[in-house]
């Protein structure tokens, strides 16, 4: 089994996230077929929880496409910088938060012991 890993760099950041595979021999000749649908998940799913940014469908099979092209070649090591927007970001516009819809109790103040200072209207100083 030979170790296979592709390090994930976000754009301005020097932060770099890794995920590794095992291959034999022949998975090693037709890496295609080692992605299928559950593992691509999984890269996804680690790649999100380890650098709390959100990887759409395109950018996964940009990762995914980048990595059997490297394995191919026969490169252990495989990178890709991309442009990822953070989770909470991502996900803000699926809230569905709809707050305390309570109308609040009203409270009316108490304005009897105010007075004017200086009569009715201020003092006026022609100096």
């Amino acid at each position: 089994m030979v170790k296979y890993t592709f390090y994930l760099k976000i754009q301005n950041s020097n932060e770099r996230y890794e995920y590794t595979l095992d291959l034999n021999p022949m998975q090693e000749d037709t890496p295609e077929q080692v992605f299928t649908p559950t593992i691509k998940e999984t890269i996804r799913t680690t790649l999100q929880n380890l650098s709390l940014s959100a990887i759409k469908d395109h950018q996964l099979n940009n990762i995914i496409q980048t990595w059997i092209e490297d394995i191919r070649e026969g490169y252990r090591f495989s990178s890709l910088t991309l442009n990822l927007r953070l989770l909470i970001e991502e996900n803000i516009d699926k809230l569905q938060e709809t707050g305390n819809q309570e109308t609040p109790k009203i409270i009316n103040p108490d304005i009897s012991d105010i007075e004017p200072q200086f009569g009715m209207l201020p003092p006026l100083n022609f100096v």
